[in-house]
């Protein structure tokens, strides 16, 4: 993805409604934002985090516009809570240690209750 592509899919998701509100949000100047978008490029990658944390959008999804759900709700906001950049194994450990239901279990939870409602 180019960087106006970027951009373009940033603000698709900007929920502050302009540039300068995002930029206050995330604590940096508009002039600096301005910058980033009259360039057309990508910001590096600390301030790529900062925007999707305020955007509260994956890094994935503003790079690329597809999200895929790897984890939980539950152990991203505890990702989301460190002060690094977990690592898949470490998210994964995480999952694990909490007893987290893997995705496929999830699945056939929602099946189950999806049959249940039709059947009642």
């Amino acid at each position: 993805m180019d960087g106006y592509k970027f951009w373009k899919q940033v603000d698709s998701v900007n929920p502050y409604g302009s540039a300068s509100a995002l930029a206050k949000r995330m604590g940096v100047t508009y002039y600096a934002m301005k910058q980033w978008r009259a360039d057309s490029r990508i910001p590096k990658a600390e301030t790529l985090l900062q925007l999707s944390r305020t955007l509260n959008k994956s890094i994935e999804f503003l790079l690329t516009g597809e999200e895929r759900h790897r984890y939980s709700d539950r152990v991203e906001r505890i990702a989301s809570r460190c002060q690094y950049a977990a690592t898949e194994t470490q998210i994964f450990m995480v999952e694990q240690i909490l007893g987290l239901p893997t995705e496929s279990e999830l699945v056939s939870k929602k099946d189950r209750d999806e049959e249940r409602s039709a059947l009642a």
